[in-house]
């Protein structure tokens, strides 16, 4: 005996198979069971077992798979009084997300199976998103020892990163990215060399206005252009994350013209933000890393997503306790959260902007990133036998950013005050229906 969840009369947008028009979607038992024109009556006598069937109106509301968040900082184990995974998964389903890839950076990191376990077994406790761990390439991410990548993956692993900790040995990742091309699973790293990446935000003029040290987008473009390099020489599928700047979306699209396995990410408030709008903040909120760029930077981003060079657009989703973004500017940690937001900021920058259709910039939030994760075969896409995750939400929804509008225990975002279009209204997943 089952449950059935019929959603009637929205538009569904579909990017892996190109469907978008009002229909009706059916899932059962948690699985997609079809698009298309159905009558409640009819669910009863078409599938035997099924002993309810939960109908909802979907009519104004755009009906996409469940979005898919490849850079979620948990917290947990470590941080837990900022994030945990049980209400990380709970805040990213009020954002329309039914899956997040969470990221190792956490005390003790997530470099062993135990460690990985933990994480799929607080996500099933939860019962909210699915959370799934991206694990560490290295032991302790020092970048020295490898850490057991095939058992790893058979404990649940979607993907594997050191988190920005550098390496005195660049040769490691190199050899890490041939371990994990055996096992045909993406290294998503970004190891900024110290020396260049310290200061406070984007390395310029603002920044000298500002008297703040300043980040200098060659970090970045070093990291990534020596990634793809090593991608190429390992064969190995290589994930760029959270590009800011103009150069490095040029190194991704030589590597990609030079058939390297490269795919690329943008969190959404890099597309939201400049650095003079940082200065003239001078709010902690608006400290991320890397930090925001010039409006030039975001053009350039702009393009590459456009031209599909970065085919994935991710939350960036970074909790920090607040009394430590009290801090001053210059000592404040990096961070804000995304979750919530990440939907509305797309809509808002992206295709209300005219830079992408609403499916093209849904492809970047469902099925693309379910192929970097290596989910494709159950997630992305409203597909027959696939998992019935769905994200229903109004387009045209105008709504404030506030504190109490923000689910995350912290709430350090940069979006306070802001007015975003946008909101994710129903969530339907593990054959559930989650009204926000």
């Amino acid at each position: 005996m089952s449950k059935a969840i019929l959603i009637k009369g929205g538009r569904v947008v579909d990017p892996a198979s190109g469907h978008d028009k009002v229909a009706d979607v059916l899932v059962v038992a948690g699985k997609f069971a079809g698009i298309g024109k159905f009558i409640e009556r009819e669910v009863h006598r078409q599938h035997a077992h099924v002993t309810e069937v939960e109908t909802l109106d979907a009519k104004g509301l755009v009906v996409a798979p469940g979005l898919i968040d490849l850079r979620a900082h948990l917290g947990e184990p470590g941080h837990d009084s900022e994030e945990t995974i049980a209400h990380g998964a709970e805040v990213a389903i009020h954002g329309g997300f039914t899956t997040v890839a969470c990221l190792p950076d956490t005390d003790p990191p997530l470099d062993n199976v135990a460690a990985a376990l933990f994480v799929k077994r607080q996500s099933e406790k939860a019962g909210f998103a699915e959370v799934h761990p991206v694990c560490a390439l290295t032991k302790n991410r020092e970048g020295k020892e490898l850490t057991e990548i095939g058992q790893l993956i058979e404990a649940g692993a979607v993907a594997f990163s050191d988190e920005m900790r550098a390496s005195d040995e660049p040769g490691g990742l190199l050899r890490a990215m041939r371990y994990a091309a055996m096992f045909d699973r993406a290294v998503i790293e970004y190891a900024q060399d110290p020396g260049l990446a310290g200061g406070a935000m984007n390395a310029g003029y603002e920044a000298t206005l500002a008297g703040l040290p300043g980040i200098s987008g060659v970090a970045e473009e070093l990291a990534i252009a020596r990634a793809c390099m090593f991608a190429r020489e390992a064969g190995c599928h290589y994930h760029a994350p959270k590009l800011t700047t103009r150069n490095s979306v040029r190194a991704v699209k030589r590597a990609q013209k030079l058939k390297v396995r490269v795919t690329a990410e943008v969190c959404a408030h890099h597309l939201a933000f400049t650095d003079e709008v940082v200065r003239r903040a001078y709010d902690t909120n608006f400290k991320v890393f890397p930090p925001f760029r010039s409006a030039n930077d975001i053009a350039w981003l702009k393009r590459g997503l456009k031209e599909g060079v970065i085919s994935c657009i991710a939350s960036g989703h970074h909790p920090v306790a607040p009394q430590e973004k009290e801090l001053e500017f210059g000592r404040a940690p990096f961070g804000a959260v995304g979750l919530e937001t990440a939907l509305a900021v797309v809509i808002t920058n992206l295709v209300n902007s005219g830079d992408l259709s609403l499916i093209d910039a849904l492809a970047k939030l469902t099925v693309n990133p379910a192929a970097v994760l290596r989910l494709n075969h159950k997630k992305g896409a409203i597909s027959v036998g696939l998992d019935g995750d769905l994200c229903l939400f109004d387009p045209n929804a105008e709504w404030e950013v506030t504190s109490q509008a923000l689910t995350s225990r912290t709430k350090n975002s940069p979006f306070l005050g802001m007015q975003l279009t946008g909101k994710a209204r129903f969530v339907v997943t593990r054959g559930r229906v989650f009204e926000l």
